[in-house]
Order: structure tokens, then C-alpha cells, then sequence
């Protein structure tokens, strides 16, 4: 696969909502007079992004009309709301009739708005390793934003719609809050067009300041006398009540009982003569025609993934005059033609759609490859002194690994080209790399590749990002192609197994908790267990009014000792997560022919330099718990000749930060090889490493990985569950030891302030304009980042670089053992077991020596039988 697939959630009422408005003046009408402007703009809306997106899971969100559980908690929730206009009602009906032609899944449920199902499906998204774009023209929904979802927020604007996409750093920008914390800020402010009351007299601003200073709804409430105003510490004081029920009913459902399965929501098979009909009747020809452009509206058979991939005719334009791209020659004529540069352009970033490119001279030389690679074009891809150039060159590399092609140079990757020079900015389409590498928009077609190639070069050399370039990420394309071709055996008896075990337990649970309650209840239903802990237990002060509560893990901690039903509540959660997210979706995922699951590995995403992987996502395999750890017993090494070999870098973020920051103390620590939280703890605490106890290692441990990430003393009492007075005197005796640390993170700020940017030990940057915020809060993000990407980003290129020596190393020894997996300072290998102890060496000499620091760089490597064994 070759990237992180996509899902695209639409909030149907609203972007329906704002198309019929965006529309009422036009008239827009069949021969019937049957309205249409509504399925109008939402096709428009709906195409414009089913083409950026290329989807490969849909789903179409509707309410439905019928109270839900905020109604049930307070009636007057959207009260006086107008109605559906009869024009638009009319059209819904036939709009879902589109919606199931398209291939799309329209779904509802009742008792919920269609917002808790986007939440639901888009938690439901991140948990598979998806990436979700959720289409909708309500604002709230920006509070689902993270790190794989992105909010499209739909506005018409001159009586176009216009779509803005935000990501956690754009509402960031924007609200200077955190998504989550949108909730909180609804809470204090309120929202007139839901009937939510909020407190009164509260203010947006007022309400984004207080939340922006204290972090959360709960904080604001626990520090109420440090507020200075009185007049709104009265406020706040005499309507607590009103803003915890506000913050209920502002707070999306990510929890609510899905009532498809999220592999029902894969794009279907457009039903061309149904889709055909309507547009006919709907007399919607400019969508007609735009749809039919798509390909849309000609059948489409079923792909049965029985055939092997091939190469094939790759022009954008088939029918395009030869002239308008250049001479096509054959490929003897062709491989006899190339000097220094082959341009190789797959088509939409599909593997088997090719181009190829000579460039030499004012017209250049093109092949169109057919059927088979030809010997002529096979010995070109070998060539090592041909320098080859490709957009998004992983999928290219896998195919032909996959078919026993080898393949030599890669000089140039637009795709990881355009991420170096800026890691926060989206790399998946050419159109958009062209413009950002060239500032001009071009023709799309092989041509491309050249001027784009020359504007990379040259914006990498002024950045000083060439060298990284070209020793680390460009090689490193060709060890995650290998890695995703070998794949990782898991064993399904084994997964089966476990879930069997699982699901015994959540029986057993449920008993205990039903018994608990008193009676039967659906537990996964957030309203039936608010009632039964808040209403029918009384927690947590729970007394019977119109006010809604909470369930989320934030709440059922801080009342974990008021019951014992909370404890049980939460081992069901972490149990049915389990199951659904780990056992199931592995399970799902396994080639039949290869007993293995095939990863994606993905260079180009995260904005600190790190990997990531999706389908499955292996990074997220649970490591905290030990029913977690017991998942990685089904993976195993390829059959009874080989063992798993694993090699873990021990604390590699704290000696990166030992390093930058110089600190004689932490330096010293780590030279001596002693543990780095005892010592830590001896010294904040003023006694011998023999009587450091558990609970001083602990908050030193946490203090030690959190100052990587600028903790603040509001986030350390946070995690410690100590006063915040408490933990800001254990930051400044923290600093007081190690002196070189706060001031180095202090430069580190500054250098960003700067700059604008912070960067790596090698040169990694990522850009900060969040530093230049007016808003308080969004300087404070840019300066955590600020503190924590150089060391983050650092260790990152580190495992880089091991990754491709030892991908090297095996390759040059003549080795049957491959390297399977990366997850984040952990790598695997598929070893045979007679060359289990070289690997083992091989294994840890590269990781040792990747870099060098002014401290050692810690090794543990390990070999079993399974995943599990390894640790």
C-alpha cells in the first residue's frame, strides 16, 4: 500500500444545510420544478474532495429525527431551532439515494446526532492507522482533531463554498486553544444556536483566557479563587452547575454504539446505470459531466485481487498528440538514448501506471511502458551510475522488489524532497509539491519531474538540508520498501486464542458490573452508564437532575476509588478495545498465503522526523499493560529455522538531551552507566542512590522524559497528581542539578524565536509560526515543540541511520536474515537461527555506532521466539 489510507466522514444535515443556502438563490430546479440546489452543492462539495482525497472509506452521517440524550438531559437543548425547510426535506431522500449509488455507506443512529458517529468513526479511523478527514460545516467538529484527523470546514464565502482543512496546529492558530479544550471554552461561553447556556456574562475571549490559562474546565474551577475579578469568579462560582452541563452537551461522542463495522465503510463500486438515472432526472448536467470525467459513469467491475500487478500505459492523456509530451520511442531506442537522469513518473502514485523521461535537449525522449518490463528498461533500473528520479518513489521500489527487479541510484524523491523542506505541510499530490517546491502550477505529466527536481536541489542546498537528504532519508526509502515487503508472520491461532481468553473476560466482567449496578445495561452506552453511576449509584455528588455527566477515562479515574464498579468499568474498556482494535483488526489484516501482516511504513507524516506505520499500525501494539504485551506472542519469526532477534536503544532521548545541553551531571550519569532516574532522585532529593525509593524514582523518571517534552509545573502535578506548588519546586531543584539542561532549553526557544524554526543535531528543521501567535497559549505550543523536536528529531535520524546499516550490513554479508520492523527506538530482525549470534552483534554494533555522542549509546539485544519472548 502506499500510504496511509483514508477515510472521509461527512456530516450529511450540515453540508446538505449549507448547500441549500449557499443555493436558495439560484432556483436551481428540474422540468418537474423539483428542487435540487441542496444535492447540487453537495455533490460539488462532496467530488471536489473525493478527488483530492481519493478515499478509500466513505461514510455519509445523518441525524435522525428523534430526540437524543442531550434532549433527555436538558429539553431545552436546540430549542428553538427552525425546522428543516420543506424544500430541502424533499431532497434528502434522493440525496442518500446518490449517496448509496456512489459507493458511499450512509449512516444514523438513534438517540445520537451525526456528530457522535464522525467521532465515534474517526476514533474508530486512528485506532486502524487511518487517516480521517472529517467534511463538515460545524464548527465543533474541530474538536476531533489530532494527529491522524483533519477537519475540513466547510463556509460559502461570494456564494462559493470554500473548504479550509485544520489539523491540531491550525485550530491552534486560530482559537489559540487546543482541539479538546474547545469543549471547555463551549462550556464557559456557550453557544446560542445549540441553546447551550453556558455561563452567563462569560465571553468568548474571557472564556478562551481562562481555559488558554489553566488548561481545562475542571482547573478553572479548582483555582476559582486566584481569578481576580470578583465579578467573574461570582459568575463562574453561581453557575458551576450550568457550565458542566454545557460542557456535556458541547462534548461530541466518540463512544456511541457504531452500527457498522468500519470495514463496511469502504468505498463501493459506483453503480453507474443508478447514478446515470438520477443525474438524468435531477437534471444536474454540469455534475453529470464532472462525474463522468471521473470515470464514474462506465462500469466498473470488482477488482478479485487475483492478478498480479504489472507495468502498463501510464499517459495522463492517452489520446494526448505524442508532440504535446514528446517522442515516444521504443525501448532499445530509448535505453540507448539515457545519460545521467531517468525521470520515472507513476501515475496518481499507482505503481503500475509509468512514464519515462530523458530530458536531454529541448524535446525530450519518452517510453511508455506496456505488459512486462522489457530487458532494455530492467538494465536501466540497474545501472548505478543512472540517476533516477521519482514522486513518491516507495510504492515504485516495492513493486519491483516484489518482482525480483533490482533497482540502483535513487537521486531524487520529490515526495521526501518536499517534506524535508517543510515537514508540517501535506505531500500527497504532485500539483501541490510543484507549486510549493517551484511556485508554479504545471502541467501534470513526466515533464514535471525535472523543473521540480532542480528546485528541490537547490532549496535543499540553501537549507542545509542536502546531506541529510542524501544519506539518510534517500537510502532509507529503499529499507522501507524491503521492510514492507517482508512483512511480519503473526500467528492467528494464537491471536484467536487470546480473544477467545478476552472475550471469556468481558463476559465475566460484565456480570460483576451488572450485579454491581443492580441490573442489565448496555455498558458501552455513555448515557446508560452516566445514568447508572451518576443517577441510580450517586457518584461524584451524582444527584438526580437535568445535568449530564461525563464517562470518559479522565472522569472514571478521578472516581476510581468512590466505587468498585469504576475499576471494573475500566478493565472492560481496556478489554473490548483490545479485542475490536488488536485482536480483530490483526487478524483481519493477515495475507491467508503468507500467514504475515504487510505494515505501510510512512516517512512522510509526523513533523518530527519519527515513522510511522497503518495497516496494521504496529507502532500502537500496547507495550504498558501486560494483557497488551501478551498480543505480541502472535508474532513470530517465519517457521522453526529462524528466531526473532531485537535490539532496543535504552534511553536514547535522555542521553540525545545529555549531549545538546552539554550538563556535566547528566553527562557523567550516563558515562558511569548508572540508572539515570535513581540518580537523578539521590540528587533532587538530597540523599544516597541506596535509599531512593520507588515513589522519588518515579517522579524523577517522569520528570527526566517530561522536561524532553517541556513539561510545565501544571503538567507535572498533573501527572504526579500532586499540588502544583509541589511539582514547581521539584522543577527548579530538577534545574538546580542539572543547570546546563535549563539553559539549553531555554536556547533552544530562543534559536526558534529567531529562526523560525527548530531544528536536529543533523539539520532536521521544522517551522514554528506559532512562536509570532498573539495568542498566549499558541506561543506556549511553539515553545514546547521548540524544546522537544531537536531531541525528538535527533533520535529519529539516529534509528534512521541504524536502519540503513543494518539493512547494509545484512545485505553485504551474504546474510538470509532481514530486518522486519521499526517502532520508535526498537528494531526487529527475521534471523535464522544459525546466524542468530552474527545478527545479534551486527545488530548492536550498528545502533552503537549509528552516531556519536558525548555519551554512550546504550544497546539491549534480545532473541526469542516470539515478539513477547523478546522482551
Amino acid at each position: 500500500m502506499k500510504q496511509m489510507d483514508n477515510i472521509l466522514l461527512i456530516d450529511g444535515n450540515s453540508i446538505l444545510n449549507r448547500a441549500f443556502y449557499a443555493t436558495q438563490n439560484s432556483f436551481l430546479k428540474n422540468a418537474e420544478g423539483f428542487a435540487t440546489g441542496a444535492i447540487f452543492g453537495f455533490l460539488n462539495i462532496y467530488l471536489k474532495q473525493a478527488e483530492e482525497l481519493r478515499p478509500e472509506y466513505a461514510a455519509v452521517a445523518f441525524d435522525v429525527k428523534a430526540p437524543t440524550f442531550r434532549h433527555e438531559r436538558y429539553e431545552a437543548y436546540k430549542a428553538g431551532r427552525k425546522g428543516m425547510p420543506d424544500e430541502l426535506a424533499a431532497q434528502l431522500p434522493i440525496a442518500k439515494e446518490l449517496i448509496d449509488a456512489m459507493g458511499i455507506t450512509a449512516i444514523e443512529l438513534p438517540g445520537f446526532e451525526a456528530d457522535d458517529l464522525l467521532g465515534t468513526y474517526a476514533r474508530l479511523a486512528s485506532e486502524q492507522g487511518l487517516r480521517c478527514y472529517i467534511l463538515t460545516g460545524d464548527r465543533d467538529a474541530l474538536q476531533l482533531t489530532g494527529e491522524t484527523v483533519h477537519v475540513l470546514l466547510c463556509s460559502t464565502q461570494k456564494g462559493r463554498p470554500q473548504t479550509e482543512e485544520y489539523d491540531t496546529e491550525a485550530v491552534l492558530r486560530k482559537y489559540g486553544v487546543l482541539p479538546q479544550q474547545l469543549i471547555d471554552v463551549k462550556a464557559l461561553m456557550g453557544d446560542a444556536s445549540d441553546n447551550i447556556p453556558g455561563v452567563p456574562g462569560v465571553g468568548e475571549k474571557t472564556a478562551t483566557a481562562l481555559i488558554g490559562e489553566y488548561g481545562s474546565l475542571d482547573e478553572v474551577y479548582a483555582h476559582l479563587e486566584e481569578i481576580k475579578k470578583p465579578s467573574l469568579r461570582a459568575k463562574l462560582e453561581e453557575n458551576r452547575e450550568l457550565a458542566y452541563m454545557s460542557r456535556m452537551l458541547g462534548e461530541i461522542e466518540t463512544q456511541a454504539p457504531a452500527p457498522l463495522g468500519l470495514s463496511d465503510l469502504r468505498v463501493r463500486a459506483v453503480r453507474a446505470d443508478v447514478l446515470n438515472a438520477l443525474l438524468d432526472r435531477l437534471e444536474l448536467k454540469s455534475a453529470k459531466k464532472k462525474i463522468a470525467a471521473m470515470g464514474w459513469l462506465s462500469a466498473q467491475p470488482e477488482a478479485d485481487g487475483t492478478d498480479a500487478p504489472s507495468l502498463f500505459s501510464l499517459l495522463d492523456e492517452p489520446s494526448a498528440e505524442p508532440a504535446a509530451a514528446g517522442s515516444l520511442l521504443s525501448a532499445k531506442e530509448f535505453s540507448s538514448e539515457v545519460k545521467d537522469f531517468l525521470y520515472i513518473y507513476p501515475n496518481g502514485g499507482d505503481s503500475r501506471h509509468l512514464y519515462f523521461d530523458l530530458s536531454c535537449g529541448d524535446e525530450p525522449a519518452l517510453y511508455r511502458c506496456e505488459g512486462a518490463v522489457e530487458p532494455e528498461i530492467q538494465e536501466l533500473f540497474e545501472r548505478k551510475n543512472l540517476k533516477k528520479v521519482l514522486f513518491d518513489a516507495k510504492p515504485f521500489l516495492l513493486y519491483l522488489l516484489k518482482q525480483g527487479i533490482g533497482f540502483e541510484n535513487l537521486a531524487c524523491d520529490l515526495t521526501v524532497a518536499s517534506y524535508l523542506l517543510d515537514s508540517t505541510r501535506k505531500t500527497e499530490h504532485i500539483e501541490d509539491v510543484c507549486r510549493f517546491l517551484t511556485g508554479k502550477q504545471l502541467p501534470v505529466n513526466v515533464r514535471i519531474l525535472k523543473p521540480m527536481r532542480e528546485a528541490a536541489e537547490k532549496r535543499l542546498a540553501e537549507n542545509g538540508l542536502t546531506e541529510l537528504y542524501e544519506t539518510v532519508e534517500l537510502p532509507l526509502v529503499r529499507v522501507l520498501a524491503e521492510l514492507e515487503r517482508e512483512g511480519f508472520r503473526v500467528d492467528a491461532a494464537v491471536l484467536k486464542a487470546q480473544g477467545e481468553e478476552i472475550d471469556a473476560r468481558i463476559e465475566s466482567l460484565s456480570r460483576d458490573i451488572f450485579a454491581l449496578a443492580g441490573h442489565e445495561f448496555n455498558i458501552n452506552s455513555p448515557k446508560q452508564l452516566a445514568a447508572v453511576l451518576f443517577e441510580e449509584l450517586g457518584l461524584k455528588s451524582g444527584k438526580k437532575t437535568k445535568q449530564g455527566y461525563s464517562t470518559n477515562q479522565d472522569v472514571l479515574e478521578a472516581i476510581a476509588s468512590e466505587h468498585p464498579i469504576i475499576p471494573l468499568i475500566t478493565e472492560y474498556r481496556q478489554n473490548t478495545k483490545l479485542k475490536s482494535t488488536y485482536i480483530d483488526g490483526l487478524t483481519n489484516v493477515i495475507e491467508p498465503a503468507t500467514q504475515r501482516v504487510y505494515s505501510c511504513f510512512h516517512q512522510t507524516v509526523t513533523a518530527t522526523g519519527r515513522l510511522s506505520s497503518t495497516e496494521p499500525n504496529l507502532q500502537n501494539i500496547p507495550v504498558r499493560t501486560e494483557l497488551g504485551k501478551l498480543i505480541r506472542k502472535a508474532f513470530v519469526p517465519t517457521d522453526d529455522r529462524h528466531v526473532l532477534v531485537d535490539a532496543d536503544y535504552s534511553q536514547i532521548e535522555l542521553r540525545v538531551l545529555a549531549h545538546m545541553s552539554g550538563d556535566s551531571a547528566m553527562q557523567e550519569a550516563f558515562r558511569s552507566d548508572k540508572d539515570i532516574h535513581t540518580i537523578t532522585a539521590a540528587q533532587v532529593n538530597g540523599v544516597p542512590p541506596e535509599l531512593v525509593t520507588s515513589q522519588m524514582r518515579s517522579r524523577a523518571k517522569a520528570v527526566n522524559f517530561g522536561i524532553v517534552y517541556g513539561i510545565s509545573d501544571f503538567g507535572l502535578s498533573r501527572d504526579l497528581g500532586i499540588p502544583v506548588y509541589e511539582a514547581k519546586r521539584y522543577i527548579e531543584s530538577y534545574f538546580r542539578q542539572y543547570p546546563g539542561v535549563e539553559e539549553f532549553m531555554g536556547s533552544l526557544v530562543a534559536f526558534a524565536k529567531e529562526h523560525g524554526y527548530a531544528r536536529t543535531l543533523m539539520g532536521r528543521r521544522r517551522y514554528l509560526p506559532e512562536l509570532n501567535s498573539a495568542k498566549y497559549s499558541v506561543r506556549q505550543f511553539g515553545e514546547r515543540v521548540a524544546m522537544n523536536m531537536p531531541i525528538q528529531g535527533t533520535a529519529a535520524d539516529i534509528i534512521k541511520i541504524a536502519m540503513i546499516r543494518v539493512s547494509e550490513e545484512l545485505r553485504k554479508g551474504g546474510f538470509a536474515s532481514r530486518l522486519i520492523l521499526q517502532v520508535h527506538d526498537e528494531l526487529l530482525i527475521d534471523a535464522e537461527k544459525s546466524e542468530q549470534d552474527e545478527v545479534m552483534a551486527l545488530l548492536k554494533r550498528c545502533m552503537q555506532d549509528a552516531y556519536t555522542l558525548d555519551v554512550p549509546l546504550k544497546v539491549d539485544v534480545t532473541a526469542g521466539r516470539s515478539w513477547y519472548e523478546c522482551k
